[in-house]
């Protein structure tokens, strides 16, 4: 057992006993740190943002880095809760959904239910509920420390879903689960390497994105719905949204585009709880730098 190992799963054990009200005390603290000390986190957060908003002044700028800043210190913080499965489970309205009946609906139909969300809120906690609900695969990129690789991956198997590799393999996997009936979620705002995706429009700004989408939705006919959580202020929970069912297949351009606007709509709701600090516009031919 490696050292790291034992390090990731002490920091697991102690935020997990952590009251989640006193982890909001944390991320402020923390986020306050982020903001006032150059890091890349904020670096790129506050890059990304002035390309995205260019009409929004230096105070509106500013004040969206530091609430983006403190929900992504929180995802972080929640990991204890979310891996050890604490999730306030008890408490009454901890975890809304909104418009899960209509997944279910699709689900009825016996022909594959394809979600997708971008990187708002926290994204553990909607693969928490749909592994207690449905029989979920789930793509995943291995993080480079195979200590957290291993610990993550745990936890998300002991959710309840099926946790594939992104390659061919785990696309044969998705491919199968669909035919099959079941659910396949991704979280499809990652950007793709180069060579691969197609170029679309996010914020009115280019950026490559993927195309996985409408490509398993051509190949299985199933259903898209896009999801996204939202994290209530001061400790209160969590809101699972999940929109209507949308058609992303008829033209690959067409599907692309279609889900960048999908992830536009839901994250100018909450644009603070929005990962920004994610290289969004990285391998276009614009060479935007961060």
């Amino acid at each position: 057992m490696s050292l790291s190992y034992v390090f990731y799963s002490l920091l697991l054990k102690i935020l997990q006993i952590t009251p989640y009200k006193a982890l909001f005390i944390l991320g402020a603290w923390l986020s306050f740190i982020l903001y006032v000390v150059p890091n890349k986190h904020k670096n790129i957060s506050l890059a990304n943002l002035k390309h995205v908003f260019p009409t929004k002044d230096k105070k509106e700028i500013s004040l969206l880095l530091k609430e983006s800043l403190f929900h992504s210190s929180m995802a972080f913080l929640e990991s204890g809760l979310v891996w050890g499965k604490k999730l306030n489970k008890n408490k009454i309205n901890f975890i809304e959904l909104v418009n899960f009946q209509s997944v279910k609906k699709s689900l009825e139909l016996r022909q594959g239910v394809l979600l997708f969300t971008p990187h708002l809120g926290n994204i553990e906690v909607l693969i928490n509920h749909l592994g207690a609900t449905t029989n979920c695969t789930v793509p995943f990129t291995r993080p480079k420390n195979k200590s957290l690789d291993r610990i993550m991956r745990a936890s998300r198997n002991r959710s309840g879903v099926n946790m594939v590799d992104t390659n061919v393999a785990g696309i044969k996997q998705m491919l199968l689960a669909l035919k099959e009936g079941d659910v396949v979620a991704i979280a499809s705002d990652q950007v793709p390497k180069k060579g691969a995706g197609l170029l679309s429009k996010f914020f009115n700004q280019e950026c490559l994105s993927m195309t996985l989408l409408p490509k398993l939705q051509q190949k299985t006919d199933c259903s898209v719905h896009l999801m996204y959580c939202e994290r209530k202020p001061n400790g209160e929970g969590f809101i699972i949204h999940f929109g209507n069912k949308i058609d992303l297949s008829e033209d690959l351009q067409e599907g692309v585009d279609k889900m960048n606007c999908e992830f536009e709509k839901c994250i100018m709701k909450i644009p603070g709880q929005y990962s920004w600090e994610y290289k969004k516009f990285k391998n276009t031919e614009s060479r935007y730098i961060y």
